[in-house]
């Protein structure tokens, strides 16, 4: 009976990550939507939203490298446990935290297990899902973390208006749950054995990544991770400015910047599923990748000349939507080039990598731009995505000719 349960579980497993990486990205992002009401109530300038997100970015970055060769020898699911665990624990740290150091260090230590929580879910389907359905339940993936992401805004949202404080207790209890049922249930079916050696940790210096990753970044594979960056860049300009921008200049409740996400989860649903009839197609990604980033350019330019809260927001919402398109079009794309699990694995951490890397440079500019003039951003944001449209369409000429 024990051994009939255990394979119904092993055959249904790629179903139940699904189901409990929609659980844990809820709770992942129940404290986003009530981080710019925490910053206004302690009185700090703008400066700190951007500088805080930074920090965060900083350590995921670096430890996105631990993370990805920690990954060759440990359980993705340990790895989602122990980020899941780790990062409820510092986001109480952040929720109480009343001076604008602690705020600082708390987001430090949340971007330790923030990059464990995104390593350890693309890992866990390069290395668990089918060969023929890998780019499959990638965009499920994606589809996830973007709804996911707009249930966690939508209902920090709610119990943000209640309470800051008690969104950021719920989510601690939600994710430490939701980490430990991953590994029990998913960690006696995966195909690896546990082995840890000193040299991974040290072998995560980000230099060496650099020289041992040279030998992927060839070709079309160098011009998707510039594009990588460029994006990750404008991507954190804009979202992180809409996030203020509405609260700061629209005065919004935490519940309508919540509503706002929730709308976009919708958005993303159709238009992944919309990508997933479309997947057979692999070849095509990459120009459906160029209309979509040249749209991003467009209309973040048409937000910046915008005063009023309904364009705004309406123009947003379509942006926003075309963003959820974006992720799992650049994933497939750059995944779709691995010969082998193991460079899969470093594929992946060298894409959370440059993706970490990018929104610390995206943060650093928007508490800079910000401060200058609340709009700048959405100007320089546009801007990097009409770029990185034009070089996709350079490299794909050049290289796919």
């Amino acid at each position: 009976m024990e051994k009939l349960k255990m394979s119904k579980i092993e055959k249904h497993k790629m179903s139940i990550f699904v189901v409990l990486n929609l659980l844990l990205t809820i709770g992942m992002n129940l404290g986003h939507p009530v981080t710019p009401t925490l910053i206004k109530s302690l009185g700090l300038p703008p400066r700190v939203f951007g500088i805080s997100f930074a920090a965060m970015c900083f350590s995921n970055f670096i430890f996105a490298l631990v993370w990805s060769n920690v990954a060759n020898g440990m359980k993705k699911s340990r790895i989602l446990m122990i980020s899941a665990i780790g990062y409820a624990l510092t986001q109480i740290m952040f929720g109480y935290s009343t001076t604008e150091l602690q705020i600082y260090g708390a987001r430090l230590l949340s971007g330790i297990f923030a990059g464990g929580f995104q390593v350890g879910l693309m890992s866990y389907v390069v290395n668990e899902s089918p060969e023929d359905s890998q780019a499959r339940y990638i965009t499920i993936n994606s589809i996830l973390i973007s709804v996911g992401a707009a249930l966690g805004f939508f209902l920090g949202g709610m119990i943000g208006d209640i309470s800051v404080r008690l969104t950021f207790v719920i989510q601690a209890i939600l994710d430490v749950v939701v980490g430990v049922a991953m590994y029990l249930l998913l960690g006696p079916y995966e195909s690896v054995e546990e082995h840890l050696e000193l040299s991974m940790i040290k072998d995560s210096n980000p230099l060496n990544i650099v020289k041992k990753s040279k030998h992927l970044l060839r070709d079309i594979i160098l011009i998707l991770m510039i594009v990588n960056l460029v994006s990750s860049i404008g991507v954190t300009l804009f979202d992180q400015s809409f996030n203020y921008y509405i609260k700061d200049i629209f005065n919004f409740k935490p519940s309508q910047n919540g509503l706002i996400k929730a709308v976009t989860g919708v958005f993303a649903l159709v238009l992944n599923v919309i990508l997933i009839r479309m997947g057979r197609k692999k070849k095509g990604q990459e120009s459906i990748l160029i209309v979509v980033l040249l749209i991003m350019g467009v209309t973040s330019l048409w937000v910046a000349n915008l005063r009023t809260a309904a364009m705004f927001v309406g123009i947003s919402l379509i942006w926003f939507g075309v963003y959820t398109m974006m992720i799992p079009l650049l994933q497939n794309s750059i995944i779709a080039r691995k010969h082998s699990v193991e460079e899969g694995n470093q594929i992946s951490g060298l894409y959370n990598s440059v993706l970490m890397l990018g929104k610390i440079a995206g943060a650093l500019l928007t508490s800079y731009t910000y401060s200058k003039n609340p709009l700048s951003p959405f100007w320089v944001a546009g801007v990097t995505f009409l770029f990185s449209g034009c070089l996709l369409i350079f490299g794909k000429k050049k290289y796919q000719s």
